[in-house]
Parts: C-alpha cells; sequence; structure tokens
C-alpha cells in the first residue's frame, strides 16, 4: 500500500464521517484522479456507516456519484451464510488477545448488539473481501481519529498493528486526521497512537 493511496482513502472517509461534504467535492475528484479506482473509493464510503451513520454515509455516496459522472453501483456480494463465523475470525485477528474481554463487555452490553458487531460490522461489512483488512483498519483509524473517540481509536491502532499495517501506515492516516479534522484533533490521535506503539 503505498503512502499516498492510504492518504487520499483515509481522508475521503475521515471527511465522511464528518459529514464535510465540502471537503468531499474535492477529495473525491483527488483520488479519481490519482488512479484509485471507483470501487475501492465505493468500497471505502461503504464502511462509514459502521462508524458514522447511515446519513453521512448517503451524504458521502451522493457526492462521490457527483464526482464521478460514469458512477455505476457495483454489484452486490452474494449472501453468506457464514457471517458469524467470518465475522468472529476477523474479530479475533483485529482484537488478538483482548478478543473475549471485548466480545464479554458487548454481551454485557446487550447481547444482540454483540450478535450485530460480530455478524453484521465485522461479517458483513468488514471481512468483505474488496479492501484489504490493513486498509479497512487504517480507515477505521482515520474515521475515529476525525470524530475524536481515543477509547475505539487505541482498539482499532492495535487492530491495525495486529493485521499487519506498519506504523508508519498509522503515521499516513492520522496524517488525513489532521487535513481533515485539524491540528487539535490529530495530535489526540497521535497521543492514542503512541500509548499503543510504546
Amino acid at each position: 500500500m503505498d503512502a499516498r493511496r492510504i492518504r487520499l482513502l483515509c481522508s475521503t472517509a475521515a471527511a465522511a464521517a464528518l459529514g464535510r461534504r465540502d471537503l468531499l467535492g474535492a477529495l473525491y475528484p483527488d483520488a479519481l484522479q490519482a488512479g484509485i479506482p471507483l470501487e475501492d473509493l465505493q468500497e471505502t464510503t461503504l464502511q462509514v456507516f459502521l462508524f458514522a451513520g447511515y446519513p453521512r454515509t448517503i451524504g458521502a455516496f451522493e457526492s462521490l456519484a457527483a464526482a464521478a459522472p460514469s458512477y455505476t453501483p457495483p454489484p452486490m456480494e452474494p449472501d453468506r451464510p457464514d457471517l458469524d463465523e467470518r465475522g468472529r475470525e476477523l474479530f479475533a485477528r483485529i482484537y488478538g488477545t483482548h478478543t473475549e474481554r471485548v466480545l464479554g463487555h458487548l454481551q454485557e452490553l446487550h447481547p444482540d448488539f454483540r450478535r450485530y458487531v460480530v455478524r453484521d460490522a465485522y461479517g458483513q461489512v468488514l471481512a468483505r473481501p474488496f479492501l484489504p483488512v490493513e486498509e479497512r483498519e487504517l480507515l477505521a483509524v482515520a474515521m475515529l481519529g476525525a470524530m475524536r473517540l481515543p477509547r475505539q481509536l487505541r482498539a482499532h491502532v492495535r487492530g491495525a498493528l495486529n493485521v499487519g499495517a506498519s506504523a508508519e501506515q498509522i503515521e499516513v492516516a492520522l496524517e488525513a486526521v489532521e487535513a481533515v479534522a485539524g491540528a487539535e484533533a490529530a495530535a489526540e490521535a497521535r497521543t492514542v497512537a503512541q500509548e499503543v506503539l510504546a
């Protein structure tokens, strides 16, 4: 993964998560001109709803469609009967030794929420084969950093490392946070990342 691709994908994800359609109007064309396939931008945008909700994702897709005159929706991934298993496997890769503790906490909050997280967030969305899992975790880092959610950011910085992202790639994602959300948000995110990296 080259740094320019990471920066552009993370910037679009962070801007979408913050509802910054003013920035997306430039970021999506920049990414397309840099050679990032429309399908990769669609997949990046689809992931936004896990972190920032449906309304901001709808706005981001509308911005992407406006930026790509030949926009066509990608084919749907076929229904998967193994979403629980696929989600559990990815969850374990990302959370490593913390897996059972995190799952237990989600269960305590609400058992259906735990099921939604494993099956829907991880099995249905994050385990999709259309982007590498390292990129997906870097997108999560950028969105959570921009949204100033340190607890979740800490988990996904650790998760990015667990699935093979480098400290340098995490820094590129945090550069995207700075470009989209400002120096203060980026400084907070870097503090969290440094705690994990230490």
